[in-house]
């Protein structure tokens, strides 16, 4: 079922919503389409659209990452490798068999030298926020897209720039050359922010981190205060303060023990957060009540076992009092290898009929992905 923003915005924000939205978020990791065939999967359910899940169509507004970059320079591309200097003059490798997503072997900042010479991708030029872009943007709100604008990370980029290992000794040995990639970003969020808010509310400001894994975050929550909340508040600030009421933040992992931080900064939204790294919707549910909302939650690792361990899992997470809003309920990430066709229909119809929706098989096929 295709929900329009405003529809999605009174979800999250708990503001008597029908029913919470299923979803999708992410769809098949590399492998599995080929499993699924075999089993007699339809294209259609390769592609995800046989399953009638709910989407929100999105439109991002702004350009707010590095520009004018160099072009990529290719070495080895093939059917099984891709090798190359990216945009931002990394050696990166992908083994096209397992990913989707080249590795850094190589990043272009280790001094504060080494980011002057690149600074002024990240810096304000007015290209960023075009006339056509605001009118494009305005048009497709008026007919129910959900209109985002994503900040760069506030760990995101420094990890995609120095690599996670410089960048985490980098908060304690060279705080200053922290501070000026973060206030570079933030002074560019600023001036097209509030442009842009000259014109528009948007319906949600967005930022990707992916700063976790199983073991917890990379940073702590008082590394957090002291970087990343005056940057997310500055940006939160502007887009809030002309009407804007989501700040939604994508990180794999367990976040946990930085999520009051986070919210100090305006954060109301998370997302994928993953139970098997120690994510809990509902423990976090009746921790913050409706001050926080999620997208995910639901176990993708269980979809491997049997039908009685997926029941429990949806039973567990679609209890009544999630029912009242905020939740885009889908699962954690991407479906995994070994994840059998029929386990994947069975969770799909097992969940619909949890939330009273009739069988996806008589329903119109689409599917819009929810994940940003």
């Amino acid at each position: 079922m295709r929900w329009t923003n405003r529809q999605y915005v009174d979800l999250m924000t708990y503001n008597h919503p029908e029913r919470p939205m299923f979803s999708e978020l992410f769809g098949p990791i590399i492998g599995l389409p080929e499993e699924w065939r075999a089993q007699g999967a339809t294209e259609d359910m390769i592609e995800m659209h046989a399953f009638s899940f709910d989407y929100v169509p999105t439109h991002f507004l702004g350009k707010l990452g590095p520009i004018h970059c160099p072009d990529p320079i290719v070495i080895r591309d093939d059917a099984d490798y891709y090798e190359g200097i990216d945009h931002l003059g990394r050696h990166v490798r992908m083994d096209k068999r397992t990913a989707t997503l080249p590795l850094p072997m190589t990043f272009p900042v280790e001094t504060m030298d080494d980011w002057l010479k690149i600074k002024h991708m990240y810096q304000y030029d007015p290209s960023r926020l075009t006339e056509d872009m605001i009118k494009e943007a305005k048009h497709l709100q008026d007919r129910g897209h959900l209109i985002l604008t994503a900040i760069p990370g506030g760990f995101d980029t420094l990890r995609e720039l120095m690599g996670e290992v410089n960048c985490c000794i980098a908060y304690y040995d060279d705080p200053e050359l922290i501070h000026d990639i973060l206030d570079t970003l933030a002074e560019t969020n600023r001036q097209v922010l509030q442009e842009l808010c000259r014109h528009i509310t948007i319906d949600a400001l967005t930022v990707h981190e992916d700063m976790a894994g199983k073991s917890g975050p990379m940073i702590g929550p008082n590394l957090v205060r002291e970087f990343m909340v005056p940057y997310y508040r500055a940006a939160w600030d502007i887009v809030s303060d002309a009407g804007t009421k989501l700040f939604s933040q994508d990180s794999d992992g367990d976040i946990t023990p930085d999520i009051d931080a986070f919210m100090e900064g305006g954060l109301n939204v998370i997302q994928p957060c993953e139970p098997a790294a120690g994510m809990d919707i509902i423990a976090l549910r009746k921790k913050y009540g409706h001050k926080l909302a999620f997208h995910g939650g639901i176990d993708k690792h269980v979809l491997r076992e049997s039908k009685e361990a997926i029941r429990a899992e949806v039973d567990a997470k679609m209890q009544d009092f999630m029912m009242e809003g905020g939740i885009v309920f889908g699962l954690d990430h991407r479906i995994t290898n070994g994840t059998p066709l029929e386990n994947y229909i069975y969770y799909v119809d097992y969940a619909r009929k949890k939330m009273g929706l009739p069988d996806f098989r008589t329903q119109e096929n689409s599917w819009g992905r929810m994940a940003y």
